[in-house]
């Protein structure tokens, strides 16, 4: 069956599949089967279902958000709308609210004329890959009308209190954090957090430099935020600030910049919060969960402070199931995806922006000092546009070189090719000794699956 879901939802433009009107509409029908089965199932008769809707700043999201609604009230299911929201806090909302389930429209890092639906559960954590099958198998099976119970037009409604919720629950999660004296660079990526993100921080008491903060709804990520960080460290350097903090445009990724306007990506993050957690026996299990694309370095520091490393595939949503699974709290990606299970369901770039701010408070050491933990191995990450996801194994020529250039490597490196669960993206990431036998590498990956599917 064709999929519909990535690693991260449903992705692409607006206007074409699979987010045309038509499709869109489809998902909300299938999402609507889903909430109506399970109420059926589980709960009481008469109880009304609630779907919280949120999205990111992006030009294409109202008309998503209408054709959803017109689909999913149709069947009788409420709707409460937050308006621009980050991610995370969508899933907060959906939690606390005890609705039935959280609709997000954004692409997160993807470009602003890209758009997406992700969708989580009444507890606030991503919908398993479980029920994503079972909603593209209800929208290919084109399940009729009939087969649902009729009910009259749903309801919609504002939730008027978004933003003093979302902003008196990001606090909670840094009780008594004080930045007076703190000095910080913020670039909000003209997305969701462009609002919220310096109003926390101004209330906490530092002197914040705000940036690309005023969406048009077409300059979301545009060399900016998480994807771009060097277009802040000079600003960094030049306003003699304490550090730079990076999100994207649905704000569940950071990217840290240090007073010297070195960038600091998610394993720095994790190497630095994991071993402050480690030497205040706050880690369960003294255990860390992070992806397959994490540098080794990350590992070595986390076991020299006496912990140890879990790796599992790509994607926050991995991250979350290891750490449930495992009954872990902490962990995330090298792209900035961090996950506190103690105070968030998912990754939250604010939250992980106060608890590195709270570890520099409370340490009194500077970025470019906590950071020395640790050691990076070099790293070759190469991005390449394909026409079609072909399997690695269908490419004979493209599966020899991978197979010689692991054996170049000759266990002193490591090579992982992979797809892109939201773009048309073949990844190629390399890690060794020397940069320049990696980049060779690389290179000769890139260039065989460039001839193939490229």
């Amino acid at each position: 069956m064709e999929r519909l879901f990535g690693t991260d939802g449903i992705r692409g433009i607006p206007g074409e599949y699979p987010l045309t009107d038509g499709m869109i509409f489809k998902l909300a029908k299938a999402v609507a089967c889903l909430l109506l089965c399970q109420k059926n199932q589980k709960e009481p008769a008469g109880r009304g279902l609630t779907v919280v809707v949120g999205k990111d700043t992006r030009l294409g999201g109202r008309r998503m958000e209408v054709v959803f609604l017109n689909g999913i009230t149709s069947y009788g299911i409420d709707v409460l709308l937050s308006g621009t929201i980050p991610t995370a806090g969508l899933a907060f909302l959906t939690k606390e609210l005890k609705a039935d389930l959280g609709v997000m429209i954004s692409a997160s890092h993807n470009r602003a004329e890209e758009n997406g639906i992700k969708l989580f559960s009444a507890s606030g954590y991503k919908l398993p890959g479980s029920q994503e099958d079972r909603i593209e198998e209800l929208i290919f099976n084109n399940f009729r009308d009939s087969d649902l119970s009729s009910y009259a037009c749903g309801a919609i409604r504002r939730i008027e209190d978004v933003q003093k919720r979302y902003t008196g629950f990001i606090k909670s999660a840094a009780p008594r954090l004080e930045l007076d004296g703190f000095k910080l660079v913020v670039d909000c990526a003209y997305g969701a957090l462009s609002d919220i993100a310096p109003l926390i921080l101004k209330e906490l008491g530092a002197e914040v430099i705000s940036i690309n903060d005023q969406s048009d709804g077409m300059n979301i990520n545009l060399n900016c935020g998480a994807l771009h960080p060097e277009n802040i460290a000079q600003l960094v350097v030049s306003h003699k600030a304490d550090a730079g903090f990076c999100f994207d445009a649905d704000g569940d990724r950071l990217i840290l910049v240090d007073k010297q306007g070195n960038i600091l990506d998610g394993d720095y993050i994790m190497a630095i919060i994991g071993g402050y957690l480690l030497g205040k026996n706050k880690l369960p299990k003294r255990t860390l969960v992070t992806t397959v694309m994490s540098n080794y370095g990350l590992h070595k520091a986390i076991e020299d402070a006496g912990g140890r490393v879990i790796s599992t595939d790509v994607g926050d949503r991995c991250v979350v199931e290891a750490c449930l699974k495992n009954n872990l709290i902490f962990g995330g990606e090298q792209s900035g995806h961090i996950v506190f299970l103690d105070h968030s369901t998912t990754g939250d770039a604010l939250i992980t922006c106060l608890q590195i701010l709270k570890v520099m408070k409370e340490t009194g050491k500077p970025l470019s000092e906590l950071s020395q933990c640790m050691r990076p191995l070099p790293q070759v990450l190469i991005n390449i546009k394909v026409k079609e996801k072909k399997p690695i194994a269908a490419m004979p020529r493209v599966s020899e070189v991978i197979s010689c250039s692991q054996s170049r490597l000759k266990g002193n490196g490591r090579l992982l090719v992979r797809y892109s669960g939201t773009e048309s993206v073949a990844r190629i990431m390399v890690e060794g000794e020397n940069q320049n036998f990696i980049e060779s590498i690389g290179n000769s990956v890139a260039k065989a699956i460039t001839e193939e599917i490229g």
